[in-house]
């Protein structure tokens, strides 16, 4: 639900869900798989969701329903893989910082893409709290990259791809890339607690393993990863990314080619 912040239930609404007789924790874990398989864009709901388990309440169903009713409006949404001249291997980092009303932690957002088509995403809540914006992109380009690492080994141990040229990644954080490529100094003491995030990137991008570069943040496609975005930018966003409703697919035109 956009711009909806959720929070811990206080113990006198705990009652109110159990009365319902409903599994609040199974509930959950049944939709986790498709988060994670064929349908990105609930992504963000099920990885904030799992956080209430020992304590939810009526909002935190009410969540979950909501979830429920956007998952029943794209069923017939998937991943689509057109043919063509391949573009090679993107990928989008992004994070959000301060957002999260009960643990203050930043969360991470990324995925990567073939030839525009979505070939793996995440959400996930950083396990500890980050002082700056840019410490919070960091720690999500510092995932990413990881995760770019083993794609690129895996695809060079199944002959599936050879992946000579560095990945790009898209961030919208400009500070965040001059301090990974190196521009700024990272002896600074606001830097010196993310110095392995730090060095590991920038020893990424020195073997050219991945390349920085800035997009604007209207134009960042991970961004419904990291928190909730209204309707119409989040089906912009699938669009670009060619998750769409099959069976409409030879109908639609390509998505925009990218600013």
């Amino acid at each position: 639900m956009p711009n909806e912040h959720l929070s811990t239930a206080t113990s006198d609404k705990i009652p109110a869900l159990k009365k319902l007789n409903t599994n609040y924790r199974s509930a959950i874990g049944s939709i986790n798989y498709l988060s994670t398989a064929t349908q990105p864009h609930l992504s963000f709901a099920v990885s904030t969701l799992p956080q209430y388990l020992e304590s939810p309440g009526l909002t935190h169903w009410q969540a979950f329903l909501h979830v429920l009713k956007d998952f029943n409006g794209s069923q017939n949404k998937g991943l689509y893989y057109p043919r063509g001249k391949s573009n090679g291997v993107t990928a989008f980092s992004d994070a959000d910082w301060g957002n999260c009303q009960v643990t203050h932690h930043p969360t991470t957002g990324y995925l990567a893409c073939f030839h525009r088509c979505l070939i793996f995403w995440k959400t996930r809540k950083q396990p500890s709290i980050s002082i700056s914006t840019g410490e919070a992109e960091y720690k999500s380009l510092c995932n990413l990259t990881s995760e770019i690492m083993w794609f690129k080994q895996w695809c060079e141990e199944t002959r599936l791809l050879m992946l000579r040229d560095p990945i790009l990644i898209y961030e919208d954080n400009q500070a965040c890339i001059k301090t990974a490529n190196g521009d700024c100094n990272l002896n600074n003491k606001s830097l010196q607690h993310v110095d392995i995030q730090l060095h590991f990137i920038k020893e990424a991008i020195q073997r050219q393993i991945v390349c920085l570069c800035y997009i604007p943040s209207a134009h960042m496609l991970a961004d419904f990863l990291k928190k909730s975005v209204n309707k119409e930018t989040l089906e912009k966003s699938l669009q670009e990314l060619f998750v769409l409703r099959l069976g409409e697919r030879g109908m639609r035109k390509p998505p925009p080619k990218r600013v």
